[in-house]
C-alpha cells in the first residue's frame, strides 16, 4: 500500500449553498461577505418517527449559520437567534453561543455525504428536533452524550470502533494521525508487539476511515498535554 496522495482542497462556493436549501428550507437565504457564506432565517424542523406528525414541517427556529469556505474541513457555527433556546450547557449550547449540534469529526467519519444539505436534513434536523421535544416533554428524543471531554472521548472511540478508554484513544489518535503509520510503534491493542506483527490490518482499516487531518483534529480538541501524548503508548 503505498502513501495517501492528499487532493487539492475545494473551496464552498455560495452558490452550493444557495443550492442546498432552494428546495427543502425555502424559509433560509443565503449570502456571503468575503470568505464567510451566511445561511440565515427560519429552519423548517422536518418530521422524524418519534415524533408523531403528518408530513411536512412541524415547527421551525431561526437560526443564522457561518459557513467556512473551508466546510466540511472546517466546523459550521449555527446560532440559534430567536431566544427560544436557554444559553447554557443542559440544552447544548456551547460557551461561545453557538449550538453543539454534532461531535463534527465523528459526524465526517461516519456519514460518507458531507454536503451542506445532508447536514442541514441530518445533524441540524436532530438537534432542532430535540429541542422541540424538550420543550414539550422535559427529555430528550435520542438520549444525549456527555459534556465537555467525555463526550468527545465517547463520540470519538464510537468513530473509531474501538472501547472508550483514554489511554487507548490517545494512542489510536496518534497513529493515525500519520500519513502512514509505522509499523515498528507497539500495537494499539496493547500486546507489546510490533504493530506490523500485530493488529496491522485492523489498524490500516481505521486508518482509511479516519484521515489523518480528522485524527489531528481529535487530538486537539481532547487537548491532552505533551506528557500525557507522549505516554499513551504501550
Amino acid at each position: 500500500m503505498g502513501k495517501i496522495v492528499r487532493k487539492p482542497t475545494k473551496l464552498l462556493t455560495l452558490e452550493e449553498a444557495k443550492a442546498a436549501i432552494a428546495f427543502d428550507q425555502p424559509k433560509l437565504h443565503a449570502s456571503q461577505n468575503g470568505n464567510q457564506i451566511y445561511i440565515e432565517g427560519s429552519f423548517l424542523i422536518l418530521e422524524k418517527d418519534v415524533v408523531a406528525a403528518p408530513g411536512g414541517p412541524i415547527a421551525e427556529f431561526d437560526i443564522r449559520i457561518e459557513l467556512p469556505d473551508l466546510y466540511p474541513r472546517r466546523e459550521p457555527k449555527v446560532f440559534e437567534v430567536g431566544g427560544r433556546v436557554p444559553r447554557e450547557a443542559a440544552r447544548h449550547i456551547n460557551p461561545d453561543g453557538d449550538c453543539c449540534v454534532t461531535v463534527w469529526e465523528n459526524w465526517l467519519v461516519t456519514v460518507n455525504d458531507h454536503s451542506i444539505g445532508n447536514f442541514l436534513s441530518g445533524p441540524l434536523n436532530e438537534y432542532f428536533l430535540g429541542q422541540l421535544w424538550f420543550e414539550k416533554t422535559g427529555q430528550w428524543p435520542f438520549g444525549e452524550r456527555a459534556h465537555g471531554s467525555s463526550g468527545l472521548e465517547e463520540a470519538y472511540a464510537d468513530a473509531l470502533g474501538i472501547p472508550n478508554r483514554r489511554r487507548s484513544l490517545l494512542y489510536h489518535l496518534r497513529l493515525l494521525s500519520q500519513d502512514w503509520p509505522k509499523g515498528h510503534w507497539p500495537c494499539p491493542c496493547g500486546s507489546g508487539r510490533p504493530m506490523r506483527n500485530c493488529h496491522r490490518e485492523e489498524t490500516m482499516n481505521i486508518h482509511q476511515r479516519v484521515p489523518p487531518i480528522v485524527a489531528r483534529q481529535m487530538l486537539r480538541r481532547l487537548s491532552p498535554d505533551r506528557k500525557e501524548m507522549a505516554s499513551s503508548g504501550f
